[in-house]
């Protein structure tokens, strides 16, 4: 359906012209490239025969790093361990809290929540 307008007593047609505006580009979420591994992890750490352990103890400082930018606790939920099966990732927390690196908060089945020590 086409449009029109008076000027000068002429009839003269308009077309609507939608503006090409791009969208709003969405902000990426921040993602660390690297966090520090305190130096007492990696020589208590050298005392553990798991390579879950191993890779939670790594996870760890990633997760308290991510949460102190944007708040709340760590909690080792199946997202944030992958491919972890849950009783090995209970296993290797276990592990690290034998070794003095960690405290582990649980309730029920819930997902493994963290206090650094």
């Amino acid at each position: 359906m086409t449009e029109y307008v008076l000027r000068q007593g002429r009839r003269i047609a308009v077309e609507t012209i939608e503006p090409n505006v791009a969208p709003k580009k969405r902000r990426r979420r921040f993602e660390a490239k690297w966090v520090k591994l305190p130096r007492h992890w990696i020589t208590v750490l050298l005392r553990t025969k798991s390579a879950n352990t191993y890779h939670l103890a790594h996870l760890i400082p990633w997760e308290a790093f991510k949460r102190d930018q944007v708040g709340g606790e760590i909690i080792l939920s199946a997202q944030v361990t992958k491919e972890m099966p849950r009783r090995s990732k209970i296993r290797a927390a276990e592990e690290l809290v034998e070794l003095g690196l960690i405290r582990l908060q649980r309730d029920g089945r819930k997902a493994l929540r963290v206090i650094l020590i």
